[in-house]
């Protein structure tokens, strides 16, 4: 059986990407997340809100008795305000750490802890952004927490081919891309006074430039399959 713990499955993304996965029997989900929508025998959906860290970093990895392979996708997101600095609440910006990068970071430990020295695959796949890599006004704290969970992928990465060549756990951070989701509408409706790039994603919509989740999860599942034939940790899934 292969074993997957996927955050953020009630919507998005990671809906489209756990709903894919349950095509195959084999498979079995944890999703964490807020909401669920997904009913399958081999779906288990854990009520998880990853902005209280607190609950996060005492959830617990089952035991599992020869899996096949045990894969964590970070794919829950904090758009955050869209607005300058100096203007943000302080809630929204400690949400934002919370959710884009304290809570994948606690899972990661918590999952290399745990399975270190399982002998099967074991993947990590954290869904990055290109706003990991260029500043974009209004979204200083979204572009920093990607940028330090791209960083905090490089390093992992880096460890475990040091000191576990024979039997690492993979890591990746890929960008899905503009994609269609609520984070897209909710840019859309951005005052041109608070985020002066708003027309372009207004544009994006119209001319049909924005990829699909189900799309994209179709990718990303194809990175899990065949892990090694992927030799950089960050990278763009339009690369694929």
């Amino acid at each position: 059986m292969n074993y997957f713990f996927i955050t953020g499955t009630g919507r998005g993304i990671g809906k489209a990407l756990a709903e894919l996965i349950l095509h195959n029997e084999n498979n079995f989900i944890y999703g964490l997340s807020r909401s669920n929508g997904i009913k399958n025998k081999n779906f288990q959906f854990l009520k998880t809100d990853l902005n209280d860290t607190y609950k996060v970093k005492s959830f617990e990895f089952p035991e599992f008795i020869n899996p096949e392979s045990i894969i964590l996708v970070n794919n829950s997101m904090s758009q955050s305000e869209i607005i300058h600095l100096g203007k943000r609440t302080s809630e929204d910006i400690i949400e934002c750490y919370n959710v884009n990068i304290l809570s994948p970071s606690l899972l990661m430990n918590n999952f290399i802890g745990k399975y270190q020295d399982t002998k099967c695959r074991r993947i990590i796949l954290n869904i990055s952004s290109g706003a990991a890599f260029k500043p974009i006004e209004a979204w200083s704290t979204y572009c920093a927490t990607k940028a330090a969970l791209a960083m905090m992928s490089e390093v992992t990465d880096l460890e475990q081919k040091l000191k576990h060549p024979d039997n690492p756990v993979y890591v990746f951070s890929v960008s899905p891309g503009v994609v269609n989701t609520d984070a897209q509408r909710n840019i859309r409706k951005t005052s041109p006074e608070d985020f002066s790039m708003v027309g372009k994603f207004i544009e994006f919509y119209e001319t049909n430039q924005l990829a699909e989740p189900e799309d994209v999860a179709v990718k990303l599942y194809g990175i899990i399959q065949n892990p090694e034939k992927f030799d950089k940790v960050a990278f763009n899934i339009n690369e694929i």
